[in-house]
């Protein structure tokens, strides 16, 4: 016969007696292996990824107030999206430069190989250097500009005001 002293007497609290659902070596691999994954993907996109030049430098434009939904400008804005030295974004046409205020939000950015690319107030790619560009605006002096980059002291500028759209 057992002795009373042999027999465990029950826990008020049995959950507390169960052992726990996983061990010391099943939670050192719920913690390395998803660490061991994520390292290797690193790897992977980093393999990938070598050798390719994906930076771009942000280029100021000047930027007027003109958004979509305003009334349109009554001129036409014409000509091949270009960039100089002084990294300045013009249009050239047969006629010259014309030196664009494009529409509020506008930017660009400049690759590496120095070729320009035109992105609109909600980062859509308007066109890229070497491409015809068309507008609607006005024609007006830089004085009402003062402050904006990239513009001529003494010839006209072209006010974008309306969509810009890639020709050809």
């Amino acid at each position: 016969m057992p002795d009373e002293s042999d027999t465990e007497t029950p826990s008020a609290y049995p959950i507390w007696d169960q052992p726990p659902a996983l061990g010391r070596r099943g939670m050192i691999l719920a913690v390395v292996i998803p660490v061991l994954i994520a390292a290797a993907a690193f790897g992977v996109v980093t393999l990938v990824s070598e050798g390719t030049d994906t930076a771009a430098t942000v280029i100021k434009v000047p930027t007027g107030d003109w958004i979509p939904g305003q009334p349109t400008g009554s001129e036409a804005i014409q000509g091949t999206l270009a960039v100089n030295a002084q990294h300045c974004v013009y249009l050239k046409n047969p006629s010259g430069e014309i030196w664009p205020v494009w529409p509020a939000g506008f930017r660009a950015r400049l690759d590496a190989e120095g070729k320009v690319s035109l992105y609109d107030g909600k980062d859509h790619l308007v066109a890229r250097d070497g491409e015809g560009v068309q507008a609607r605006g006005i024609f007006t002096t830089p004085d009402n500009f003062s402050g904006e980059t990239c513009l001529p002291a003494e010839d006209e500028v072209a006010v974008v005001q309306s969509e810009v759209t890639r020709v050809g």
